[in-house]
């Protein structure tokens, strides 16, 4: 779709056809998907980077072309979302139901670490008893 339009339109028009029907897609439950293997993700990779390269009518380096268009890449968006995700279950932000899914390094142990006050990830709520 961009492809095509890249003939008829300016700039924005493209930038606003890529974040209305193709970015949705690509951010669309990032959580779940988003720490997958780099081989996994390449397809989707590949194709921002065409998307994007669509957007110029060239040819030129991909990194250059996400910090002109303010773009983020899918492992940058990632961690975008995850920092997001945080900052909310730590603000109260969140729904009820996340409440349990971390605890404190801090109540596992007594000892004084430098990470006493980071999270880990609950088994028994990822592998249920």
């Amino acid at each position: 779709m961009l492809h095509k339009l890249k003939h008829y339109s300016n700039i924005s028009v493209l930038k606003s056809v890529y974040f209305a029907r193709f970015h949705p897609y690509l951010t669309y439950s990032i959580l779940n998907w988003g720490k997958a293997n780099k081989t996994t993700l390449l397809p989707l990779i590949r194709l921002q980077n065409k998307a994007v390269r669509t957007l110029e009518y060239c040819k030129t380096k991909t990194t250059v072309l996400y910090s002109k268009h303010k773009i983020l890449e899918i492992p940058n968006f990632f961690e975008l979302s995850v920092a997001k995700f945080m900052y909310y279950f730590h603000n109260g932000g969140l729904l009820n139901h996340f409440d349990n899914y971390f605890s404190e390094v801090a109540s596992i142990h007594k000892y004084q670490t430098n990470i006493k006050q980071d999270l880990l990830l609950c088994k028994n709520v990822i592998y249920p008893e």
